[in-house]
């Protein structure tokens, strides 16, 4: 009986023995992989796509892309950012997502102040883009049909068939402005607009609205159409 209760014990402490083992052996790899050596995320911002893979090749990380449309500041195939952000600890062969301006779609905006309404339009189908709201104004110091001013500014980089807003003379002695359609605008840009031309946006109501990013203009007063001063009253709502 002491024989057996002897060798019971000798085989449940080999088994445990083997388990522990076993247990060392995994914990150690897996610290040993979890481990790794660290490095500093490289600065990608900016640079062209060879440029930024080079960089990574280089640090002995990867890099996945994301392409979208990030305005007309990037010129196309640019490094726009990156997740994680530059200098971040991270280990050798870690990812880095890196989101990339798209390289197609995208246009320079021609100069079109100071040219005729139609040659402006012209100018603007050339380009690939199209003439947005021309909204009118009473200047007696430009010449009738001529553009005043535009919404996007010539040079900047945006996508093939956007919309371009022009603010174009009428000629005549009182100064005035026709209001134009500001349903769906982005308020910011047209804050910009209005005040580059005199004009105050007074009132600014910002409500919700679902499935709508917040600063989408949603109403407008006046109306569209309507003749105002520089000194008239316009306010909007805009989604919050």
């Amino acid at each position: 009986m002491n024989k057996k209760v002897a060798w019971a014990g000798k085989a449940i402490g080999i088994t445990l023995g083997y388990f522990l083992v076993f247990f060392l052996a995994v914990f150690f790899t897996v610290s040993l992989l979890v481990k790794g050596d660290e490095i500093s995320a490289p600065d990608l911002s900016g640079m062209t796509l060879p440029q930024a893979y080079a960089a990574a090749a280089k640090k002995g990380v990867f890099l996945k892309k994301v392409v979208g449309d990030f305005g007309g500041a990037y010129a196309p195939n640019t490094v726009v950012s990156q997740f994680p952000a530059p200098a971040t600890s991270v280990k050798e062969k870690a990812v880095i997502k890196i989101f990339v301006a798209s390289e197609v779609g995208q246009t320079i905006v021609p100069q079109l102040v100071g040219l005729g309404l139609r040659e402006g339009e012209a100018l603007l189908k050339k380009s690939r883009l199209k003439k947005g709201h021309a909204a009118f104004l009473t200047a007696a110091d430009v010449v009738p049909e001529s553009v005043i001013s535009q919404s996007q500014p010539a040079g900047s980089r945006v996508p093939e068939g956007a919309a371009v807003d022009l603010l174009v003379s009428k000629g005549g002695e009182r100064r005035s402005f026709i209001m134009p359609d500001l349903i769906g605008k982005e308020a910011v840009k047209v804050l910009v607009f209005f005040e580059g031309q005199g004009l105050k946006i007074s009132k600014i109501e910002e409500v919700p609205y679902f499935g709508l990013k917040p600063g989408i203009i949603l109403k407008q007063f006046p109306a569209p159409g309507f003749e105002i001063s520089a000194k008239a009253q316009i306010g909007i709502q805009v989604s919050k």
